[in-house]
Parts: C-alpha cells; structure tokens; sequence
C-alpha cells in the first residue's frame, strides 16, 4: 500500500503521486503560490489517490469564495466513490469533508480531532483542525488540539517545524505570549519559510506593544516571506500596525499603496487587510474616500453568499464607508435572511450571525451614518461576543476602535474614557491611547491625571 511521507497509508494507484502528495501538503502548510499548480498536477498524476481528492474540496472550502465553493461538492462526490475500500482514517477524511460541505463545522472539527488522537501524525487533519478552531474563535480548544499532539511530535519526524508554527499561535491567541514566542522562534530557524510560524511571533510582539521589535522582525524575513504568495500582505499588513502606534501616518499609507492594497484584489485577505486599516484610518480622521473606493468595487459584488462572517463584516465595512448603504442593506439583509432559514443545530454559521455578525454590522452602518449612540448601545455588549466571528484579537480590535471613536463623538465622554482605561490595561505601551486618554480626561477636568497620560504618551512615542 502507498503511504505518505510520515508513513500513512494512502488508497490510490500510482507511487509516483505520493511525492506529489506530500509536496503539495507541504506547499500548503508553508501557504505557498505552489499549491494551487501541485493539486492539479496531484490530480492529473492520480486522480484516485482518495486524501489527493480531499486536500483538493479541502482548500476549495477554505477559500470562502462562491464559486471556488462548489467545485468542493465536486471533489466530495469523487471522494465518496473513492472511500469504499480506503483506510479508516481516509474514511473520516471524507465524513469531515461532507460535514463541512453541509455547513456543519463544529462536526467537520470533532472528525479531525478525531483524527489526531489516532493518528496524530496527520499534518492535514492538524491544520486543517488549527484554522477552523481559529475560524470559529474557538482559541482553547485550538491551544488543546495542538497540546494533545504535540508529544507524538520531534524533529525526526517531518513536518515539525509547521506543527511549531501552529502551536505558537495557538498560544498567542489564547494570550499565553511568553510560551508562544520561543516555539514560533524555533519553527522559523528550523524553516524561515514558514510564514505561519512567522506571523505568530508577530502576534505575540503587537499583542505585547513591542513596536520596534515588530518592525524589525517582519523586515527581517521580508524576502522569503515575499515569496509565500498572498498571505506575505498579511504581514506588511501587521507591519502598518506598529507604524499606525508611532502615529505615522504617512508609513501607513506608503504601507498601503505599495504592499498589502498596490492594485485592487479578489482575495479575502487583501480585503480585510485593506478595509481594516482604512478603517482605523478614517477613525484617526485620515481623508482615505478615494482609497475605500477600489475596495468597494469588489465588495458590491459579495452582498449575497454567506461564507465567512468575518469577511463579511469587511465587505460592509468596505460599502458604509464608500457610502454604498444600499449594497451594505442588501448584505445585512442576506445575513438575517441566512439566519431565518438555516437549521441552527446544523450549520455552525447561523448562530455566529445571530449573536454577533449582524449586531456589529448594524454598528458598523450606524457609525457611517453619523449615529454613534447607536454604535456604543449595540457594541458595548456585542464586543464581548466577537470572538466566535474568528480572526485575531489583532484583527477583531478595530470595531473595538469604533466603539471608543463612538462614545467620543457621541460626547459620552465618562464612557469613553472607561474605554480607553480597559484598552490601556491590555496595551499599556500604546501612546496614542495615552494621548487620546489625556484629552478625554481633560474634557472632565481630571487635569493632573490628563497630564500624566499626556506625559506617558509622549514618552512612548518618543
């Protein structure tokens, strides 16, 4: 019988497909331009090598596009042919496969998790467990998930360095900085292609307000990062958050136009990446209506299939802001319509716009129509609930921003300043939080506090 590079069985005809099996796996977990050109030469090499036929309706779902979705039916029904005299473990590949193609995602991640505990050596099931816990905001069990494995796991076996790159994220994410930081370091010397790996460590240093070691470790890496496709905007992108905390605007901007936005992109990434810091943009009162411009394009042609609700908040974002309240009114209706006639006990997703997408969308169409009381009464309960939308705590924080930005403009200063004391709690070496403190602190006369924040902000910029 065939078998994978980690010695697991694989149902198929031809042995020289599993080279291409395995290169292909690994072209994907280093998020590599490669992978889309190794799946189809994986395909046309062995197009019965049954887990070939699930990586491929795998990555179909993962791109959250409309059309790249239903080509991910496709592949199940060819794996369902494939199945009868595969592996048990191949099987369970496949009934993840359907769970997920029938919406249920909580289902889709037990399988794989499933999986790992009896073969923990199953990279796929490991990613693939990895990003929908992170998909979901299920951050403990994603940390669990990897903690479970991680024993079965050395340098010996290939592959160590990605299952590093995943379990310092996954501590990241669960706010567990100083564990999280040396294993992704010692993913990246093992392998400084892994981007993942890179992009946690980078995590970890915004999450601890380390401005100019976050500067200079994606700079660092820039080059093979550059090379890894799509995602290395992702970066440049987390690159701009440090410049946005020295309050340079201009280094955003350039950031902007020449890295994570240089020309209009279909990518999902690209388009949270960009609306996000416009966003945060627009909140600083930055003039960027010419820049939402390009991104709405795209986005006026998203307001119907509900595949992500974190993508989707960045579609709407992308209309409100462009003024396009019409197409945001079609979204957010295409969201409530998604509730109202889903099975909530089948598809994970109803309950996540429920109780969180459609609360924050109405925020976010509130805010760009100037009715900020609206946005704090909605979001000061709602943030606590943004977590299941998926994303970072890094990426989740700007309608955290909007929030503050609200009570500002709404002149519910006590509130706002009660906001911005929490956020400095969590990010204490944020000086324009310290400067924005200051001046919310001075409107009610608490003058030595306002200048002691002043102070500490222009010590922290300094």
């Amino acid at each position: 019988m065939l078998s994978d590079v980690r010695g697991l069985p694989l149902t198929g005809e031809n042995p020289n497909a599993v080279e291409t099996f395995d290169a292909t796996i690994n072209e994907f977990l280093a998020s590599g331009r490669d992978t889309g050109p190794l799946l189809q030469s994986l395909d046309e090499a062995d197009p019965t090598l049954l887990m070939g036929v699930c990586l491929r309706g795998y990555l179909m779902k993962m791109a959250n596009l409309e059309e790249w979705n239903e080509k991910s039916f496709d592949s199940l029904e060819r794996a369902k042919d494939l199945s009868t005299d595969a592996t048990k473990r191949e099987q369970l590949h496949v009934d993840a496969l359907e769970a997920w193609c029938a919406g249920n995602l909580k289902k889709t991640v037990r399988i794989w998790d499933h999986i790992l505990i009896e073969y923990p050596h199953d990279i796929l099931a490991l990613r693939l467990s990895h990003n929908m816990h992170f998909f979901l905001g299920d951050i403990w069990r994603m940390r669990d998930s990897l903690a479970r494995v991680l024993p079965n796991w050395d340098e010996g076996v290939d592959g160590y360095g990605f299952v590093l790159g995943c379990r310092c994220f996954a501590l990241e994410e669960a706010g567990q900085y100083e564990e999280a930081e040396p294993i992704g370091r010692r993913a990246i010397d093992i392998n400084e292609n892994d981007i993942w790996a890179g992009h946690a460590v980078a995590h970890v240093l915004e999450m601890q307000g380390r401005r100019r070691e976050g500067i200079d470790w994606i700079t660092k890496y820039q080059e093979p990062w550059r090379k890894r496709g799509v995602f290395s905007k992702h970066l440049w992108w987390h690159r701009a958050l440090h410049y946005l905390e020295f309050n340079d605007v201009d280094a955003v901007m350039n950031s902007f136009d020449t890295e994570f936005w240089p020309e209009p992109s279909e990518d999902n990434i690209d388009i949270c990446n960009s609306s996000s810091m416009l966003m945060r943009l627009e909140i600083l009162g930055v003039n960027v209506k010419t820049r939402w411009e390009t991104i709405a394009e795209i986005a006026t042609q998203r307001t119907k299939a509900r595949l992500r609700p974190f993508d989707d908040l960045h579609f709407l974002m992308t209309l409100v802001m462009s003024e396009r309240f019409a197409e945001a009114d079609e979204l957010l209706s295409s969201m409530q319509d998604f509730v109202a006639n889903s099975d909530k006990e089948e598809v994970t997703l109803n309950g996540i716009y429920e109780v969180a997408a459609i609360p924050v969308g109405q925020s976010l169409i509130s805010y760009a129509k100037g009715d900020y009381d609206t946005v704090v009464d909605i979001m000061t309960e709602a943030r606590y609930s943004m977590r299941v939308l998926g994303g970072s705590w890094a990426q989740r924080d700007v309608w955290v921003r909007m929030l503050i930005d609200s009570a500002i403009k709404s002149g519910r200063t006590k509130v706002a300043i009660g906001l911005l004391a929490e956020r400095l709690a969590a990010q204490p070496s944020s000086g324009p939080s310290w400067q924005l403190y200051s001046k919310e602190l001075g409107k009610v006369g608490a003058t030595l506090e306002a200048e002691k924040a002043r102070l500490k902000g222009e010590g922290l910029l300094a």
